[in-house]
């Protein structure tokens, strides 16, 4: 069938925002038991309610949480770690309470801890002394600025089930408690303040017992440098991911201390903004099952530690999360072009089998468009990455010798990367002609400790001057019309955006989702975690921080925002507080700039509803239709825009 002749941006999709929003379950952590497969799963057709899905070994499935659990935890605000699958039961963080919950043999829900201002995460099973032993976070009030973190024993014991002992405390932060397979270990991760994890956590064992810790020591990291997701072989061997190289690689610990081995440049580990991240799994037989970042892109491997042979695995895939054993095999979250994001089961030659998609559709694989890796040279020579999807259209072409609109996008984080491997959201633009640019600006993760740091003091700089280069770049490649570049990004990509607009003039418009508008309202306001972050991003120190601040807030230079821009922002949001978008959108309404503002009931920093995800994407393509003169097959929702007579 030939295809029609139809403007970019224009074309009809079978891709509608409800689909993206309402029938797209969001996959989350997965962990197996013998041949017992458990994860958690988003439905935001539920509200964003988080469940527990149990695969049995005959492939049976069922939900273990009926409303109103819902498993999801909030240490550190962004959670991670919510579930602990094991032979003995399963347990999860419930959503509303923060406490430690056990689903029983029978299905029912028992509740454990009962500790009001407590928050639990990363739990693990301490046979010996029949406990949990997990990551606690201790608020004296609601939203409490400084919590206590802490290691904790959560005792099942009669008689004292739920009875909390703290293990280890004095440390910032805590992460990752991981018993050797003889009970006789402990190993776990640590930080404090001002640093992120992957800037300087500390890898440390101990001995536990029933009073605590003893024996305790320091393997790895600290010093400027960081460890990731220790683990332990059937025989006891420690594992874990170390950058001292400046590269994220895979070390064990030996009888003289930690050797690396897999020594590679490419990143083996994942910044741990949630808790309970994985990038590898060791299997029976003592290998380990890695996944890496190389050259921008996602890859597998089998990796023999004694030799420190890396066998890639061709599996066809776009990315792997979360890799866990099962029975032999992988059980992962995964992704690739064409294909909705799954849980999957790897085998070790790399073949792939689907147990659970996030989304069923019945469109060809050339309705979607695969991102390409961008290699580009940004401002002084710097290297920019990048991914660039092609509109894509089973029915649609463009007018010959036009290029097509495109939608700049700039990842969270900012300790972050573009996502690899279908996402409908993405589709959602590419199938109705625009092309798409996810940028990995300097910062990002994927490309070792000097990449990343490259951003350290040039927040709201370098990001920026990255996205307008590869932006700069696609135009000249003629893959994007230079009068028709949008750009668009949530939280600190949302900040990318506002600094782009107020500080260049390339864009026709701009989305920002929960985005950072004011860095002094961030600093004052933000929560522990992040509470060190920002001094390092703009290169500041406490009680220094005005002139750098004022500089590079978006909201003191709107006045040299002249772009149309569309702001998206959640009221229950306390890591980006809604006041940032609502003075940004009022300081652009009260100058005559075109403006439009939607505010979520209910909604956190990142949206979990299915009509706030779908209502979102309409009203932006509406804007874009607005401000770009576009005139779409679809009919677009009806949005108010104030000094909509500005546009022309």
């Amino acid at each position: 069938m030939d295809k029609r002749i139809k403007p970019y941006g224009t074309w009809a999709s079978p891709i509608s925002a409800d689909l993206v929003a309402g029938k797209s379950l969001r996959l989350g952590q997965v962990q197996g038991v013998g041949g017992d497969l458990y994860w958690t799963e988003g439905r935001p057709s539920d509200g964003g309610r988080i469940t527990i899905v149990h695969r049995d070994a005959e492939g049976g499935v069922v939900d273990l949480l009926p409303p109103p659990y819902s498993a999801r935890s909030s240490v550190h605000e962004y959670g991670g770690g919510e579930l602990l699958a094991t032979a003995s039961g399963i347990y999860f963080v419930n959503a509303d309470d923060q406490d430690v919950y056990r689903v029983e043999a029978d299905g029912k829900i028992a509740r454990l801890t009962e500790t009001k201002g407590w928050r639990f995460s990363d739990l693990f099973l301490d046979q010996a002394y029949n406990r949990l032993i997990g990551v606690a976070e201790i608020h004296k009030e609601d939203h409490d600025p400084a919590p206590a973190n802490a290691l904790a024993a959560i005792s099942l014991q009669q008689g004292q089930l739920g009875t909390v002992q703290l293990l280890s405390e004095g440390q910032d932060f805590y992460a990752s408690p991981r018993l050797s397979p003889d009970g006789q270990t402990l190993a776990w991760l640590e930080w404090s303040l001002p640093h992120m994890p992957w800037e300087d956590a500390t890898l440390k064992t101990a001995v536990p017992d029933a009073e605590g810790l003893n024996d305790i020591r320091t393997i790895a990291g600290g010093d400027g440098t960081a460890a990731f997701q220790p683990a332990w072989s059937a025989d006891g061997t420690l594992f874990f991911v170390w950058d001292q190289s400046g590269w994220g690689n895979l070390h064990r610990l030996g009888e003289d201390g930690p050797e690396c081995i897999c020594e590679r440049g490419a990143e083996f580990g994942l910044p741990l903004w949630a808790l309970g991240a994985k990038s590898y799994a060791v299997l029976p037989d003592g290998r380990l099952f890695v996944t890496y970042f190389e050259e921008g892109r996602s890859k597998a491997a089998l990796l023999t530690p004694e030799a420190g042979a890396l066998a890639p695995l061709e599996t066809g895939l776009s990315n792997v999360f979360g890799p866990t054993v099962l029975a032999g095999k992988i059980a992962a979250q995964i992704t690739s072009d064409t294909e909705a994001p799954a849980i999957g089961l790897i085998d070790l030659d790399g073949s792939v089998s689907i147990v659970r998609r996030s989304a069923e559709f019945d469109l060809a694989p050339e309705a979607f468009s695969a991102g390409q890796v961008l290699k580009l040279q940004g401002k002084e020579g710097r290297t920019t990455w990048a991914l660039y999807y092609p509109p894509a259209s089973v029915d649609h072409i463009g007018p010959e010798g036009d290029a097509p609109p495109i939608l700049v996008s700039a990842h969270g984080g900012p300790t972050g990367m573009a996502d690899r491997g279908l996402k409908l959201k993405v589709q959602y633009w590419t199938s109705r002609g625009f092309a798409y640019l996810d940028v990995d600006y300097a910062g990002s993760w994927g490309y070792g400790r000097a990449y990343r740091e490259a951003l350290n003091g040039q927040w709201g700089v370098a990001d920026v001057e990255d996205v307008i280069a590869a932006s700069e770049a696609v135009v000249a490649k003629g893959l994007a019309d230079p009068g028709k570049l949008m750009i668009s990004g949530g939280s600190a990509g949302g900040y990318t955006v506002l600094s782009a607009l107020a500080f260049h003039d390339l864009y026709a418009a701009g989305a920002s989702y929960y985005g950072v508008a004011d860095l002094e309202k961030l600093l004052a306001l933000t929560h522990k975690f992040e509470s060190g972050y920002l001094y390092a991003l703009t290169g500041t120190q406490p009680g220094n921080t005005e002139a750098v601040f004022k500089e590079r807030s978006p909201l003191e230079h709107a006045d040299q925002i002249s772009s149309p821009v569309i702001f998206f922002q959640g009221d229950k949001d306390f890591v980006v507080p809604p006041g940032q978008s609502r003075d940004m959108a009022t300081s652009l309404e009260n100058r005559g700039v075109p403006v439009a503002y939607f505010e979520f009931a209910g909604e956190g920093h990142g949206f979990r509803a299915a009509a706030t995800i779908a209502q979102s994407l309409q009203a932006e393509y509406a804007f874009y239709a607005r401000v770009l003169n576009l005139t779409p097959e679809e009919k677009l929702v009806e949005i108010k825009i104030k000094n909509e007579g500005a546009l022309t």
